[in-house]
């Protein structure tokens, strides 16, 4: 159960973070979402700052799951390349 109103439940759902699933990066569910709106999609999805894919998402407070790749729907979305030498040398190991 969960005590508490209204703005509480509201911020909680803006600060859920969740890991892409292309590029493993954290994101916010804020800032994830406001960056997919400013590429002008207007659906309920996020995407991601690091590879610039687009995710349908599951939404908890505290927690946001990223589950279906839609970045194809997005044909003004361009992925970002994975991969190359300096992201082998340098990605961060979990």
């Amino acid at each position: 159960m969960f005590v508490g109103n209204g703005m509480d439940i509201f911020a909680m759902l803006q600060e859920a973070k969740g890991k892409c699933p292309k590029c493993g990066k954290e994101l916010t569910f804020k800032s994830a979402a406001n960056l997919a709106k400013s590429h002008d999609i207007s659906e309920n999805v996020v995407m991601c700052d690091s590879c610039n894919r687009v995710f349908e998402v599951n939404l908890v407070p505290g927690r946001m799951t990223l589950t279906n790749d839609v970045t194809s729907k997005y044909p003004q979305v361009k992925p970002g390349k994975s991969g190359g030498l300096f992201s082998k040398l340098f990605k961060k190991q979990a």
